[in-house]
């Protein structure tokens, strides 16, 4: 594929330039989040108590905030938390606490008094107070310092307080919220679940055959299973992918998932008796709602594949929006405060309530983010500028034509070592930001056909790069400027190992081997170059070949000897003040640590529990740099190497990728800061020559700014921020509205997070 690059990138930049416009039929389902939100909080004052109806309301009203940006809907939420002073049931006397139905403040246990911490612990996020979690930790963690484990006895339950276990565990960390959700779920099948139809009773007394429906058939309650369905989505979403029992949580889902979409009537919605229309018939909308919701998060995070799951969903939001939804922004035919479905029982287009209009509320969301899949307007702009970039670089190296046709550029102080460096750095920085977006799953969209366009020449160009006989061969021997790029190749091959690495042929991956393990012959400088010994040295420890576990732990031990504290690394004995935190240390001591990890390998550092502590580094490091960002959406220049441009803020973006921020920094808030700046960096300025490789520069061509080791393929280090473009296009991180980051919170008079001092809180003596 032969490619004119000025052409392209003229085309592409202004094509990122334009705002993508969401699809009609997106912005109609917006419009009806508006119109059915604004209606409930104009007629019902938020000073309501903390009980489950309210509460599941506001799990509603949340994921609208975050959908939408309409701050007026977080300050309703934030009202009824402060007038339920962040409490559920507020009983004091501890030898008093019940978890057994009842609506006193004595019942503190009780999960319909819990669900209210959703949306604290949310809220906490967007503004750390401990005194919005305080309640919610003191409860929570009371509950699980006792022998019981019945607390989830009947199926509502299992909305109210599971998500609160795992929202928890992000907040505080603490995983015994993970292995009690796992504890008190096994405890709650053995009360109501039946393995056979995949389905909950809503509680033992309703399990078959002592109860059944009126026709003499199993009766599942809709509203009751779905609030478990929903349930369990939420759980995934903020499940750690390498918790343990992740895949017991997946299973039922997919299991749950079958069973509502055989049961759905032909109009969409679910029945109140999900198995027995005629025991109770008609619409019901809450049930309906959350299944709905339920299924197309599962659809728009990969969790269920086969279409049918799509069409029941589909089918889920035409009853709401056609039927459910009045014309005066009401959500009618949701049954009433119970427990079961009752024959009988009068349900029509009045029929409103707070917990059906939440449940509108996340199905509405979700039908947003699935039709907006693919037209995020900041993603595309990211697409279209690391496209950009990689292109030249990729299409001309996959040929073997790199050296011949980069126009290469060097500092005015250039040391006059040999320029083919310039080849090496260009390929390795630039693979080690797009590595997590090029391994993504191929899809048909017009991003994916970049995507598996710049995924074939890369995997070409990595074959190329240690060729011998290819005129792209880098340069890998002969000086000491190879260690450090070829840290960024093997970086590229940990953040994207089976896209990048498994499907090398034998010969390629033994040429890396070979290659990498040569680079011992460079004695690194007493600086941040110790990292990029590590990270090589990890990367072969986790292929399987030799690894040098000294040059691993003398760089881990160097590293802790230099932290400073508040997530600031020293660049050696002495401090700098530059950006090589964020271009080097926490990225490379956290994948450093991670593969040696990985590889399974038993030294005297314990690598897991230094990796937390340099995670908690990370999330300060992040946390400083995103308020560096000033409302106009710039940052300070200073230190050197500045020309690596966006690299600055490669942590925050590492924790965007991993789905670590810390507490106060949001996915919207945090894509609308760095893509501001990559605005006020890129657009209409000169940061790309005429052949379409990156200039010499911070914001344009500035060549004066260049450092005596600088090229232009040392610049490619910018694409380092790009590295939430491996997050899916349906990730909160993208879809999201795009919220006021913390420097324009503050110079624009609102709330925002103070900021203190963090302390690492961990020991880790040597093993032995």
């Amino acid at each position: 594929m032969k490619l004119h690059f000025t052409a392209l990138l003229a085309t592409a930049l202004v094509a990122a330039s334009l705002q993508a416009v969401p699809t009609k039929e997106s912005k109609e389902v917006r419009d009806i989040i508006t119109k059915v939100n604004t209606r409930w909080q104009a007629d019902n004052p938020a000073e309501t108590r903390s009980f489950w109806d309210n509460a599941a309301y506001h799990t509603g009203n949340m994921e609208a905030y975050f959908l939408i940006g309409n701050e007026d809907w977080r300050e309703y939420s934030e009202r009824w938390a402060e007038h339920n002073e962040w409490k559920g049931a507020k009983g004091g006397d501890r030898s008093k606490w019940k978890y057994n139905y009842g609506e006193t403040d004595d019942h503190v246990l009780f999960g319909d008094w819990q669900i209210c911490f959703q949306t604290y612990a949310d809220l906490y996020r967007i503004l750390p107070d401990d005194r919005r979690i305080r309640r919610a930790r003191e409860v929570m963690e009371y509950e699980m310092s006792t022998p019981q484990s019945d607390y989830w006895w009947w199926a509502d339950g299992l909305y109210m307080v599971m998500p609160v276990m795992t929202k928890m565990y992000h907040i505080t960390g603490n995983k015994k919220y993970l292995d009690k959700l796992y504890e008190y779920v096994l405890v709650s099948d053995s009360i109501m679940y039946d393995p056979a139809e995949g389905l909950y009773y809503r509680d033992a007394k309703y399990v078959y055959p002592r109860h059944k429906s009126a026709n003499g058939k199993k009766d599942f309650w809709a509203r009751g299973d779905g609030w478990v369905l929903a349930g369990l989505a939420k759980v995934l979403k903020d499940l750690p992918a390498d918790y343990t029992h992740r895949d017991f949580f997946a299973d039922k889902y997919r299991r749950m998932a079958d069973a509502v979409v055989a049961t759905q009537r032909p109009e969409g919605y679910w029945s109140r008796s999900m198995m027995d229309e005629e025991h109770a018939p008609g619409y019901e909308t809450s049930g309906t709602a959350f299944f709905t919701y339920g299924l197309l998060w599962g659809v728009n995070n990969g969790f269920l594949t086969d279409p049918k799951y799509a069409e029941s969903a589909l089918k889920g939001w035409n009853y709401l929006s056609k039927k459910a939804l009045q014309k005066d922004g009401t959500v009618g035919y949701v049954q009433p405060i119970g427990e079961k479905a009752i024959p009988g029982q009068v349900v029509d287009v009045k029929s409103t309530s707070n917990f059906g209009t939440g449940a509108f509320l996340l199905a509405a969301c979700e039908y947003v983010r699935m039709l907006e899949k693919e037209s995020g307007d900041d993603r595309a702009y990211w697409v279209d500028l690391a496209y950009s970039m990689a292109a030249p670089v990729l299409s001309n190296m996959a040929e073997g034509n790199l050296q011949k046709n980069m126009l290469v550029e060097v500092s005015p102080s250039w040391d006059g070592r040999d320029k083919k460096v310039t080849y090496m750095e260009a390929f390795g920085r630039l693979m080690a930001g797009i590595a997590p977006w090029l391994s993504l799953p191929d899809d048909d969209t017009a991003e994916g056909a970049k995507r598996k366009q710049l995924r074939e020449w890369a995997l070409a160009s990595y074959k190329n790069a240690v060729d011998p006989a290819s005129p792209d061969y880098l340069l890998w021997r002969g000086h000491g400027q190879a260690l450090v790029d070829a840290a960024y190749v093997a970086e590229s091959f940990l953040r994207a190992y089976d896209a990048l690495w498994k499907p090398l042929d034998d010969t390629t991956k033994k040429r890396y081997v070979e290659e990498f393990s040569q680079l011992r012959r460079v004695d690194p400088p007493y600086t941040n170059w110790l990292l990029f010994s590590s990270t090589i040295e990890s990367l072969l420890a986790k292929v399987g070949a030799e690894c040098d576990e000294y040059r691993v732990n003398s760089a881990i031990r160097k590293v802790e000897e230099w932290y400073t504290g508040d997530g600031w690394y020293a660049d050696g004995p002495s401090f700098a003040f530059d950006y090589y935190s964020s271009y080097v240390f926490h990225p490379m001591y956290l994948e450093t640590l991670q593969s040696m990890k990985d590889a399974g390998r038993y030294t005297r550092i314990h690598y897991g529990k230094y990796y937390d502590r340099a995670l908690k580094r990370a999330q300060k490091y992040s946390i400083v740099l995103e308020r560096l960002i000033s409302p106009e959406g710039t940052f300070p220049v200073f230190g050197r190497s500045i020309p690596y441009r966006m690299a600055t803020m490669q942590p925050l973006a590492l924790m965007a990728w991993y789905e670590k921020l810390p507490q106060g920094l949001t996915n919207g808030q945090v894509r609308a800061a760095l893509t501001k700046v990559m605005h006020n960096m890129f657009d209409g300025k000169e940061n790309f020559n005429e052949k379409g490789f990156l200039t010499i520069g911070f914001a344009g061509r500035q060549p004066n700014v260049a450092d005596w080791y600088t090229n232009n393929g040392s610049l490619y280090m910018t694409s380092l921020s790009f590295l939430p473009l491996g997050l899916p296009a349906n990730h909160p991180f993208w879809t999201d509205a795009p919220l006021a980051w913390t420097s324009r919170k503050a110079w624009g008079g609102r709330p925002f997070p103070k900021d203190h001092h963090w302390g690492d809180g961990a020991s880790t003596p040597d093993l032995f």
